[in-house]
């Protein structure tokens, strides 16, 4: 009886290893869900605008997650294109080569002509295909069921290492903006749903740089934003996404108001027809016509001294701006102070802006905001302020992907984050327990294996002993004759000591 309940319990401990190998695989992709993540920007959004007006839907963002609360550290330039596409690489400019919203690549010799001045534009993918990794890409290369969604981000158009995200809503000003919600709500909702959502709203960009950043319009379009956000949560909460989606809500840069009362006048001091001016400002990217680089150097340096803007040699940039190393930087660049603008033919009164960006990002005026929340997000907490090259290793983490190489750092923006559950520091203890009780399994097969080998050699020797005394009555070739052997244990003791051999 002892062997057979032996060899009943081996048999359920075989079985029931078993049933936790096969529940394995379908527990750890329960236990381990990622949340979606959805990235939203307003473009233009300083990081102060949240006390311009009641904006209750963004309070109630960082009641229930997190916020930077002196916003953002962009990248210079601080202008659109630049920093959508440092967001979602965690590049610096000169790393990922968009290096301002208008640039001349030698190489490829044209000029990247943006959307927002002709949206029919058809530009060279090799202007964004660089090397750099923007997150839908390392979505798709590195989770199979990885599907992305871009509702008009800067960039999303181009083909990057041979990957565009899974559905992409061109830029279009026309657009509705609840409907760019809808149509994100339902990519995340389809067949194949989304896992990763970008979307793109162009105000109050728009409106700072025709009514400056301090006026009522831009206070409506403020509110604005705080609405359509409300709407956002609403639809997602309604489709029973909520609960299961982080969301971060930021945007590129900041603003400055301008004015014609503080112009600088380029031609006052350089002859236009030395020079190339590919883009104009707060930045002034000079490429000389050939001999003329020392010269226009010389006079934009002695002009610089009062008149409120810096110029470099490309090899003189500073480093702090991480800026001068890429072959689209032009041998000279001049940049304005904050609140001044460049002008090259024209007149004072052909100057029709009220705000502008694009200025050296050591102001604070140049920084957006930033908030977030979801499962994986803290509640009601924050800190002062971190880089936006910081999102892209973040939403790395997110959605538990290998960041590729980039000049983020999780160091600050961990502290955002939840501390694991202890839901699933339980599951975690509970595959262990399992794995040990798999390896006890494991031990005692081998124990019972060494035992019966030990039995059958013990039985050989008994019959062998027996075939030496009696050959004529013993025939072990013969399956008539033949002794039962059990499957694992005799029911002989192991106590003849003379039979017992090591294994």
């Amino acid at each position: 009886m002892r062997k057979h309940g032996f060899q009943i319990l081996l048999g359920w401990l075989f079985l029931a290893t078993i049933c936790l190998l096969l529940y394995f695989p379908f527990s750890l992709s329960h236990t381990e869900k990622v949340p979606s993540l959805l990235i939203v920007s307003f473009d233009g959004f300083r990081w102060d605008y949240l006390t311009h007006t009641p904006t209750p839907h963004f309070q109630d963002i960082i009641l229930k997650g997190v916020h930077a609360k002196k916003g953002l550290h962009n990248v210079f330039t601080t202008s659109t294109l630049t920093n959508h596409w440092s967001i979602v690489t965690g590049l610096y400019a000169e790393s990922h080569g968009i290096i301002d919203n208008e640039f001349f690549d030698p190489v490829i010799n044209k000029t990247y002509i943006p959307l927002y001045k002709n949206k029919n534009a058809v530009n060279d993918n090799r202007f964004y295909d660089t090397g750099a990794e923007p997150i839908w890409v390392t979505n798709h290369l590195q989770n199979h069921n990885g599907r992305s969604g871009s509702v008009m981000w800067w960039g999303a158009e181009n083909v990057i290492k041979g990957v565009r995200p899974t559905y992409h809503m061109p830029y279009d000003l026309n657009v509705d903006e609840k409907s760019k919600i809808d149509t994100i709500i339902q990519w995340f909702t389809s067949e194949y749903p989304i896992n990763l959502g970008l979307l793109y709203f162009s105000e109050p960009d728009h409106s700072a740089h025709k009514y400056g950043p301090d006026s009522w319009n831009v206070t409506q379009k403020i509110a604005e934003a705080d609405e359509l956000t409300g709407y956002l949560i609403d639809q997602l909460n309604k489709r029973d996404l909520l609960d299961d989606i982080n969301i971060i809500i930021t945007s590129d840069h900041g603003f400055a108001a301008v004015s014609r009362d503080r112009l600088i006048f380029l031609d006052e001091y350089v002859d236009p027809k030395w020079y190339h001016m590919v883009h104009y400002s707060p930045v002034a990217t000079i490429i000389p016509h050939e001999g003329k680089e020392e010269m226009i150097y010389q006079q934009l340096l002695h002009a610089s001294k009062d008149n409120h803007f810096q110029v470099y040699k490309k090899a003189d940039i500073p480093v702090r701006l991480h800026y001068k190393n890429n072959r689209r930087v032009t041998p000279i660049v001049a940049v304005a102070d904050i609140t001044y603008s460049f002008i090259s033919n024209m007149s004072a009164d052909k100057f029709v802006l009220a705000g502008s960006h694009g200025y050296d990002n050591k102001y604070t005026d140049m920084r957006p905001f930033f908030m977030a929340r979801g499962p994986s997000f803290q509640e009601n907490f924050a800190v002062d302020s971190f880089s936006s090259l910081d999102l892209y290793p973040l939403m790395c983490h997110l959605l538990h992907l290998e960041p590729a190489p980039n000049n983020g750092s999780l160091a600050i923006v961990k502290q955002l984050l939840v501390e694991p559950s202890e839901n699933s520091g339980w599951t975690f203890s509970t595959y262990i327990v399992c794995l040990i009780l798999i390896s006890c399994v494991g031990g005692l097969f081998s124990v019972g294996a060494c035992r019966q080998h030990r039995y059958l050699r013990r039985r050989l020797n008994q019959l062998r002993s027996v075939s030496a005394l009696a050959p004529d009555k013993v025939n072990i070739l013969k399956p008539e004759h033949s002794t039962h052997v059990p499957l694992l244990f005799g029911e002989e003791d192991d106590d003849d000591g003379e039979l017992e051999d090591d294994f």
